[in-house]
């Protein structure tokens, strides 16, 4: 019979103030006092007990199985023949190389919580059981104690109303007679709470430290401040605070509620902000764009789908905002800008802008536990479903359409507690535009047959231009005329969307590809009908052509043994390389007699955000044998 014990352990620092048992060692035993059955429904609070190291010594032979926890402070063990278990009580042990927030100590400890009878319940898997467990304060202190951990839980809110204070730094002192110590300083989160933890070194140093000590042993005389963001006092404690009743010589784990007489005023909320296109700044102080509207680095155009980047506010933002995108193309001259609308729906592909962080009730664990689903943009009927511990799921959707305009209103869910919606965290996205549906060219090469063949310049009426385009960014308050600070523009940005058809060398394996470039090769000597197999001698004529409005570079070569002729790199003009019709003679006079592949290999300087693309080198290849 399998057995599956899941579990999960925490420490209470004070009662609002829990930490889960973060990587340490679960260590289960075989219970072998005489008083099982008694042991096994005591509370842990009578059985709990810190091992001498004789002690751990004396229980290692009754060992079943230890797992460690994760940073949650959850474990899984996996019971049965091989750990010699049948479902029967065990004890329940702790092994610490140090606490949460502490380096490993050099002496670790090992603690038993009680004896348990997991409550078997029968499941496809085997048998299952869970159990929690969070260590009452006042041993859980005694176990951060063995590691000199001090830790100082408090909460902030304004003292008429009790309502919680975000954002503000909480920093505590020691009073003492000679100096006040700083222990530390930390920022309240969403629900008025701040931790700082700390070590006696920090109180129980001098001026004279480490040669003259003359502190006083014991805990420290805590007194505080509080500080808005950018370092404005919003209260300053009196140093003789720390000698009062209830702040003089506190212990390991401390918990404090503190108080302001107002609220502190709230910064402006997050605007909305265009900044990147994939690794690439908008903002022209960067210098990733020329004035043409081409990648710095790369001399670069864009292509396909490219991630349009910036800031979002999150969930906890007071205002309802909404952004857009708009568009308009240059004329041939880049210089004549065409009429601006709107990127509609039709041009966004699904894109990922942040996560639902969300509180989910876990049946297995008996517990609540956090959780995040991916928050999109143009990807309809995407939702996340969150158990509840009782009735339905709630079903959320974490999708917002691009609404007529173009506009898509930034996600205000903002419920981060249990039985809650979540809160919706940005992380860098806007929208994925489609350059595609901007500009998407198709030229078919073998009309009027035979079309053009290596050796053959493109038609001019079949080549590219440099599609430039101006994107503007805009962001207001929903239902607003007036543009909010963060709208911006990219004044100029090439997109290129080209696919070619062709003939590829008919006398040899011959082909019709569609590519985004032309690369096309063939030897002149074997280009006639019936020729493809024939022997070269000394001679040796490549026909090509290479063409794309964005050509980086290209080359001929051979593949075969050396000596091989040098490698041909093809001077581009216009983005074109052409052999024309008498080919580029190699001499391969002094080629061993054997088979051999010439090779036309063209580089194309296209971006889809993040460097060269995928893909970016096409080849084209022909083989021969020299007699």
């Amino acid at each position: 019979m399998n057995y599956l014990f899941k579990g999960r352990l925490c420490g209470y620092i004070c009662a609002e103030c829990p930490e889960p048992l973060a990587d340490v060692v679960v260590r289960l035993y075989r219970a072998t006092q005489p008083n099982v059955t008694a042991l096994a429904v005591a509370s842990p609070k009578e059985t709990f007990a810190i091992l001498s190291d004789d002690a751990v010594t004396a229980k290692a032979r009754s060992l079943i199985a230890e797992v460690k926890t994760d940073a949650q402070g959850n474990f899984v063990f996996e019971l049965g023949e091989a750990q010699k278990y049948g479902g029967e009580a065990f004890d329940v042990d702790v092994y610490c190389g140090t606490v949460p927030r502490r380096p490993p100590g050099p002496r670790p400890l090992q603690f038993s919580i009680t004896t348990l009878q997991p409550q078997w319940r029968q499941t496809e898997r085997g048998m299952i059981a869970a159990w929690e467990y969070c260590v009452p304060q006042r041993y859980w202190c005694a176990v951060r104690a063995r590691f000199d951990a001090w830790t100082i839980c408090g909460r902030v809110s304004v003292c008429d109303t009790k309502q919680d204070v975000m954002g503000v730094r909480v920093l505590a002192f020691d009073t003492d007679w000679i100096q006040d110590d700083p222990l530390g300083s930390a920022m309240t989160d969403a629900s008025g709470r701040f931790r700082i933890d700390y070590t006696s070194a920090d109180f129980r140093r001098t001026p004279f430290s480490p040669f003259i000590n003359l502190e006083w042993a014991g805990g420290p005389d805590v007194y505080f401040r509080i500080e808005a963001p950018d370092g404005t006092p919003l209260l300053i404690e009196a140093s003789s605070q720390g000698r009062t009743p209830g702040r003089e010589n506190i212990g390991h784990c401390f918990c404090v509620d503190l108080c302001l007489k107002e609220p502190p005023r709230q910064n402006l909320p997050t605007i909305p902000l265009f900044t990147n296109i994939g690794q690439y700044h908008v903002d022209p102080i960067y210098g990733d764009f020329t004035a043409a509207g081409l990648t710095t680095a790369g001399g670069y155009a864009f292509t396909d789908t490219i991630p349009l980047i910036g800031i979002l506010p999150d969930g906890q933002v007071s205002t309802d905002m909404e952004y857009r995108f708009r568009v308009a193309e240059y004329d041939a001259t880049a210089t004549v800008l065409g009429p601006v609308m709107d990127v509609n729906a039709s041009m966004v592909s699904a894109t990922l802008i942040g996560k639902l962080q969300y509180w989910r009730w876990n049946s297995v664990l008996s517990a609540w536990e956090i959780k995040a689903a991916d928050y999109w943009i143009n990807n309809p009927g995407a939702t996340v479903t969150i158990p509840q511990p009782a009735g339905p799921a709630l079903v959320v959707s974490v999708n917002k359409d691009v609404e007529p305009g173009g506009w898509v209103k930034v996600p205000r869910e903002n419920a981060l507690f249990p039985g809650g919606v979540g809160r919706f965290i940005p992380q860098g996205g806007l929208i994925n535009l489609m350059t595609t549906k901007l500009t998407d060219e198709n030229y078919d090469l073998t009309i009027p047959v035979p079309g053009t063949m290596a050796g053959d310049s493109v038609p001019a009426m079949k080549k590219s231009r440099a599609h430039t385009f101006k994107l503007f960014f805009e962001a207001r308050e929903v239902g607003a005329v007036a543009l909010l600070p963060g709208s911006n523009a990219l004044d100029k940005i090439v997109f290129s969307n080209t696919h070619y058809t062709y003939q590829r060398h008919p006398s040899w394996a011959g082909s019709t590809p569609t590519t985004r470039a032309v690369v096309s090769l063939d030897i002149k000597e074997l280009s006639g009908p019936g020729a493809g197999c024939g022997k070269l001698t000394n001679d040796l004529h490549a026909l090509f052509t290479v063409y794309h409005p964005f050509m980086g570079s290209a080359r001929v070569y051979f593949e075969g043994n050396p000596v091989l002729p040098a490698d041909l790199p093809l001077t581009l003009i216009g983005g074109e390389a052409v052999s024309l019709a008498a080919g580029h003679l190699f001499d391969i006079s002094g080629l061993d007699p054997c088979a051999y592949i010439l090779w036309l290999e063209a580089t194309l300087n296209l971006t889809s955000g993040w460097g060269r693309i995928s893909g970016a080198t096409t080849w084209d290849h022909i083989a021969f044998c020299k007699g």
